[in-house]
């Protein structure tokens, strides 16, 4: 691939991420041709000229690179493995989808057995980051074929991290997100706290915005508090997603990750009401009273 006019990408999953990597990739030029499980998912890319597949296996047809971005691993296997015996030796798989590291190295197996390259490659960042091409993609896999998929990368992100060998990078996201996600809900926790004290909650957030504690997401994130306006750039439910990743890694570790288990927690209350909504919905939660004694 050596131009977006001579790549076709292929997408497997057109939901909220997928969706907005395509949209980029279409304004940038590139011929693009996509299915989702749920067909209405990708009629807003066919009015923006993308190819509808109308099942997974016409997408391999023409596309030199195939991404998947699909919920969970196991969703990933049952729509790609039926697919790898047909797979053009030319076309590489793009694995963005956020999985497990356990779930990483299997997906990896697959197809190595069936002779299929692979890039382990998943996204940090919403889809707002994913529109404007701001995404950081946390890259693994073989050296010798980065040449094939440096275009797609440089068109999707502003920054490319390769960390080593395929799965190597869903490990990267999995420790990028513990730390985001408990970032997000020790925010929420802290907006509280303010109130608690009588402290303007705007004295906190002007601290954080431009300073050296601040970061532009977290900012982001205490805006829609602040508005109680949650659209979902990462939803509550794929947050508990992923914190149970993390602890399925110290489970299988013999280790216990107290943060983790407490914001886990938290999301997990959230998202029995705020599933669908951004995960700085964890601010509407009422906090618990303390037992009397």
């Amino acid at each position: 691939m050596t131009a977006a006019a001579d790549t076709r990408v292929g997408f497997l999953g057109t939901g909220l991420m997928g969706a907005a990597m395509a949209h980029r990739l279409l304004n940038q030029g590139f011929a693009v041709i996509a299915w989702d499980r749920e067909p209405e998912h990708v009629q807003p890319l066919a009015e923006r000229g993308a190819e509808v597949a109308g099942t997974a296996a016409e997408v391999l047809h023409s596309a030199r690179a195939v991404i998947t971005m699909l919920p969970t691993a196991e969703v990933v296997l049952a729509v790609v493995e039926p697919l790898l015996d047909e797979w053009p030796e030319a076309t590489v798989w793009l694995q963005m989808s956020s999985v497990g590291a356990a779930e990483a190295d299997r997906l990896t197996e697959v197809a190595t057995t069936r002779g299929v390259t692979l890039f382990d490659a998943p996204v940090s960042g919403s889809t707002h980051p994913a529109e404007e091409g701001q995404l950081t993609i946390l890259a693994s896999g073989p050296d010798a074929a980065r040449g094939q998929v440096e275009p797609v990368f440089a068109a999707l992100g502003s920054r490319v991290q390769w960390v080593g060998e395929a799965g190597m990078g869903s490990r990267l996201k999995l420790a990028a997100n513990h730390w985001m996600i408990a970032m997000v809900a020790a925010l929420a926790e802290t907006m509280h706290l303010c109130e608690l004290m009588g402290l303007g909650q705007q004295a906190f957030v002007t601290l954080l915005d431009g300073g050296p504690l601040g970061s532009s997401y977290g900012v982001e994130k205490l805006g829609e508090m602040q508005r109680h306006e949650y659209p979902a750039g990462f939803p509550v439910r794929l947050a508990v997603k992923d914190l149970e990743l993390v602890r399925e890694v110290a489970s299988s570790s013999g280790v216990e990750l107290p943060l983790l288990d407490a914001v886990l927690e938290r999301m997990g209350d959230a998202e029995d009401s705020h599933a669908d909504d951004d995960l700085a919905a964890v601010y509407e939660l009422k906090l618990p009273r303390r037992a009397k004694h």
